[in-house]
């Protein structure tokens, strides 16, 4: 059965059945006619039995060659049917994109995100991982990354998204109490604790003010903004997130010696993976049109 462990063989017995004729089977298989008569001969050969009658140039099947034609019809087929399938994959992109970031910027985008994904590409399921530790794309624990960073890791590659600046936010009801004439290292203040050392904010506040001055201290932004919402002091928080709440108010702009920046990551192996692809542009979309909400620049307080 050696002459079969080669499926083309099987595709040219089906070929010459279907065509009546060696050169249009050649044709169809893309090779020229002495190669199409020496694989038959080849076959019959090894096979012991005839597969066709010649006459007059055609080839009319034999009860064997029939048999064989069939199967080898139905591996074409099912080839066809299989690439179809696949190349349709790659053009309506499909299937589950895992997706990290930080709780404070999951909480404030990634609803409008998963929104607009499921509007452009309702074959692609979204699964997001908010947490402040990053989580390696290298290792594949994740397809995209969304990260302030201000120094990236070189083995991925993705898009800068914005700068993201940061101030000093109080609570409304704080700042009329205390007043905001007060010298800053006489506040009371709240502050990510050392598991988040590599935050730009907390770096900021450690050259200004000696640790124990802070009331407060959370491993999340999200812990530091209801603590000052709250009133229990002020806050280094990134402006997406002090400007939103209403409780808030600056004391005093952005802070010019305090600045992150937001990045989209991949891995270089997924990057023209079909559905990767599509939720990358789309969070690249959906994060420009809040541009200004980064910069700090969105026109409240």
């Amino acid at each position: 059965m050696q002459a079969l462990d080669d499926l083309n063989h099987l595709r040219l017995v089906a070929a010459i059945a279907l065509s009546g004729s060696l050169s249009g089977a050649a044709r169809e298989l893309g090779v020229n006619h002495a190669t199409a008569f020496r694989r038959l001969q080849k076959i019959e050969s090894l096979l012991g039995v005839r597969l066709f009658e010649r006459s007059s140039g055609r080839y009319a099947a034999t009860e064997a060659g029939e048999e064989l034609a069939r199967v080898g019809a139905a591996i074409e087929q099912q080839a066809r049917e299989s690439m179809r399938r696949v190349a349709g994959r790659d053009l309506r992109p499909s299937g589950i994109v895992r997706v990290t970031t930080t709780d404070s910027l999951g909480a404030r985008f990634m609803g409008a995100i998963a929104c607009a994904c499921r509007e452009q590409h309702p074959e692609i399921t979204l699964h997001v991982v908010t947490s402040n530790l990053m989580h390696s794309l290298s290792r594949r624990d994740a397809d995209i990354a969304l990260r302030p960073s201000l120094r990236p890791p070189e083995e991925l590659i993705g898009k800068r998204i914005a700068t993201i600046a940061h101030a000093v936010y109080g609570a409304k009801r704080y700042l009329r109490r205390m007043g905001k004439a007060l010298p800053l290292r006489d506040h009371d203040w709240i502050a990510l604790d050392d598991s988040m050392s590599q935050q730009v904010s907390l770096m900021w506040l450690a050259t200004r003010l000696p640790p124990e001055q802070a009331k407060l201290r959370t491993n999340t932004f999200a812990g530091v903004r209801q603590a000052c919402i709250d009133g229990l002091g002020l806050a280094v928080l990134p402006c997406f997130l002090g400007d939103e709440a209403p409780a808030l108010a600056r004391v005093g702009g952005p802070l010019s010696d305090c600045k992150n920046e937001l990045w989209l990551l991949t891995h270089p192996d997924l990057r023209n993976t079909a559905r990767v692809k599509a939720v990358f542009q789309v969070m690249r979309d959906e994060l420009g049109k809040v541009a200004s909400s980064f910069a700090g620049t969105g026109g409240r307080k």
